[in-house]
């Protein structure tokens, strides 16, 4: 019984809390590429509307491996549009260069809806250790949303470049 009594006492002695870290890594990006989907009576390939996107990487506790990525896109050409894209990153690095490889799930909300699915590849060169120049690869495949034609997908293949901030 006496030792029971110990044994609980001991698990229920305070202990020190700590904190998670928590570095970010801010991209602004710019791109463009192809869109290819259904068209009046065949497929059609058009450019894909130029675009803005500013990713805010999260890392926590030190591990720069892994990024969980929420990101603002807005396309600037045709109709402008407005959407997120949260996503999540493996990251390669090695002295001044990295690459990763990501999935997202992008999904326009204004001014028309569209749901998709986002694997990607990138490549950062940092020539100084807070900031880099970043290129990325991303096909994107819609397959809900009121800007679909019924029963069909979108599917677009983007680039971007861009500039990439360490905090």
């Amino acid at each position: 019984m006496r030792r029971n009594v110990i044994i609980t006492a001991v698990l229920l002695l305070p202990t020190s809390a700590v904190a998670q870290e928590l570095d970010t890594a801010v991209t602004l990006a710019a791109g463009t590429g192809v869109s290819v989907g259904r068209g009046d009576a065949a497929v059609a390939a058009t450019m894909s509307p130029m675009f803005l996107d500013l990713d805010v990487g999260l890392i926590f506790d030190g591990d720069h491996t892994l990024e969980w990525t929420p990101s603002l896109i807005m396309e600037i050409q045709g109709r402008v549009s407005i959407g997120v894209n949260p996503s999540l990153k493996r990251v390669w690095k090695w002295k001044v260069f990295s690459i990763y490889g990501g999935l997202g799930f992008p999904f326009f909300f204004a001014p028309f809806t569209l749901v998709g699915v986002e694997p990607a590849v990138g490549f950062t060169f940092h020539p100084l250790p807070r900031l880099g120049l970043a290129l990325e690869l991303h096909a994107d495949v819609f397959f809900a949303g009121s800007d679909l034609p019924e029963s069909s997908v979108v599917a677009k293949m983007d680039a971007s470049v861009g500039v990439r901030f360490h905090f």
